[in-house]
């Protein structure tokens, strides 16, 4: 594993940047908008840690990236208009293959094992609020609060 691993996490926090805007200011059923709005949140939140983490180690971190913006707005482009129940589904089946790989690497970190930790508990916690979605289990919201403020207390 290779700080790429990380560059790439970066890049995936563009793209969700992109996705959960896109979501956030198109989605009709506008109950969910406290959900998406904590979601967007915590793309920013680790886009932000990872870019003054990286740059230092001489990665470069675009703070746009076009590929990543014209893919994250298709992609909710082509779910916006599915119910929330489907939209949690499908979003449970796309998140599912990062949320293990990048807890992989965490485990597996030699090195930069902090950063790999936090996409790894980015990760972890979108994918537990979209299983707890799922399942309709009350304040699921909370799961992206706790995130959301331990990393914006540091």
């Amino acid at each position: 594993m290779t700080i790429n691993h990380l560059r790439e996490a970066y890049l995936g926090e563009l793209y969700g940047i992109n996705f959960f805007s896109t979501l956030l200011n198109g989605y009709e059923d506008r109950s969910h908008v406290d959900k998406l709005d904590a979601l967007l949140r915590i793309e920013h939140i680790t886009g932000k840690k990872l870019k003054a983490a990286l740059e230092p180690l001489g990665v470069v971190c675009p703070q746009y990236d076009p590929k990543m913006e014209q893919k994250g707005i298709a992609d909710a482009n082509k779910w916006i208009h599915l119910p929330w129940n489907e939209l949690i589904d499908t979003m449970v089946t796309w998140v599912a293959p990062y949320q293990q790989r990048y807890q992989e690497l965490a485990d597996s970190a030699q090195d930069h094992h902090e950063l790999f930790k936090l996409v790894a508990e980015h990760e972890n916690t979108i994918y537990k609020f979209l299983l707890a979605e799922r399942f309709k289990l009350p304040k699921s919201i909370h799961i992206l609060h706790s995130f959301i403020l331990m990393h914006t207390i540091e």
